[in-house]
């Protein structure tokens, strides 16, 4: 294959479902020239429920600039672990981090990490109170973690530059398309993750930068000013940067390029004036897409009621002046608006797992039982013409 492409892969649900049995696969993958495999893991959970053997079906759709090879599909068999894990998975520290890596960072977790922050929970004892304030703790690091900054968030950056902070910007399948591309092999604290990383976010940013949907609005159109097209980005945010922002961004996009194009996104995006203009929105539509995997609208909300309802209570604990990059400080008001609690606590999160009774009862310390996270690894190749 000598020129670069791209294919869809995507999961669907049969007896298997996503939100509890595996976490969806959904992927745009990017081939470059002469590359002609990619390896997709699949992130298998633990729940207590007594179900038999499970399956859903991995598709490869899609493809441009090359043919699909006769293997476009696999069937994914989940084994039934028996006996089951008695009780509520999720109550188990170790199960706890480790879904947390699944449903935030898109990834298995790294021992080093899943035993931080088990033992973040279990210095506790059988303190259920200590227990509750830190699984609330552990669980908001993730999100206000360097891997998840750089990968989950600032996808949502840019979806909202690129098409307007709308409630619904960006979908959740669309999310973990684009976070699964910009986060593929990266495990922070891991030799090179800076590198990997880096070359990442900018295969990213060049393919979100020329996709059509992108490109076909009018300000972001080929041979548009520098102004017109970074004024677009940071209107469509909310955010009134900085006049060294809206400096950087211009000098930034050059000719026009699509190198130019790329660099202005992304300085538009990693600006401080963007970041903490959709901190508290992105926020609360990680604890719809990372703990109910679902978009805030979907069933059984069917509207942003609770959306709402959320963004308007962290917004009550904003201050001028605020600045999320700060980790303390984007702490502090992730705890006192009490969402995460309320997440991680409810009905519809816990029933992804087990029985869902218990509400706040918290479960006694791991007796040393390590949760078995399966990884499946599918491979396909790609024939380009």
């Amino acid at each position: 294959m000598s020129t670069t492409a791209t294919v869809d892969v995507a999961s669907a649900d049969a007896t298997a479902k996503q939100k509890g049995d595996y976490t969806l696969v959904i992927a745009h993958l990017v081939f470059a020239p002469n590359e002609s495999q990619k390896t997709i893991p699949v992130l298998i959970s633990d729940d207590s429920y007594v179900e038999g053997n499970e399956s859903a079906t991995l598709l490869l759709q899609n493809p441009s600039n090359g043919t699909l090879g006769a293997a476009n599909a696999a069937t994914l068999q989940i084994l039934d672990n028996n006996p089951e894990t008695p009780g509520n998975p999720i109550d188990i520290s170790r199960t706890f981090a480790g879904q947390h890596y699944h449903d935030f960072l898109y990834r298995q977790s790294d021992s080093s990490g899943e035993d931080f922050w088990t033992n973040q929970i279990e210095q506790c004892g059988a303190d259920a109170q200590c227990r509750q304030v830190r699984r609330v703790s552990v669980s908001s690091s993730f999100f206000l973690s360097i891997e998840f900054k750089e990968t989950g968030f600032l996808v949502i950056r840019a979806h909202k530059a690129a098409f307007g902070n709308g409630k619904g910007t960006p979908r959740y399948l669309n999310f973990l398309r684009d976070q699964r591309e910009i986060g593929a092999g990266v495990i922070v604290g891991e030799p090179n993750w800076q590198a990997r990383l880096a070359a990442n976010k900018q295969q990213y940013l060049e393919d979100f930068a020329t996709r059509s949907e992108f490109t076909s609005q009018a300000s972001f159109a080929s041979g548009v000013g520098a102004g017109t097209f970074v004024d677009a980005l940071f209107r469509n945010t909310g955010a009134t940067p900085t006049s060294a922002e809206r400096s950087d961004a211009i000098a930034a996009y050059g000719s026009g390029d699509t190198a130019g194009r790329v660099a202005a996104l992304k300085s538009v995006i990693e600006s401080g004036s963007v970041f903490n203009q959709l901190f508290n929105d992105s926020f609360v539509l990680m604890e719809y897409f990372g703990y109910l995997r679902r978009n805030p609208d979907d069933a059984p909300d069917n509207n942003f009621t609770g959306y709402d309802f959320w963004l308007a209570k962290l917004n009550s604990f904003s201050q001028p002046g605020d600045d999320m990059r700060d980790d303390l400080q984007a702490q502090h008001r992730a705890e006192h608006a009490e969402m995460i609690r309320a997440f991680i606590e409810s009905f519809e999160y816990r029933e992804r797992f087990g029985g869902a009774a218990g509400g706040n009862q918290l479960a006694p310390p791991d007796a040393g039982g390590l949760t078995q996270f399966l990884q499946p690894m599918v491979r396909w190749t790609i024939f380009g013409g």
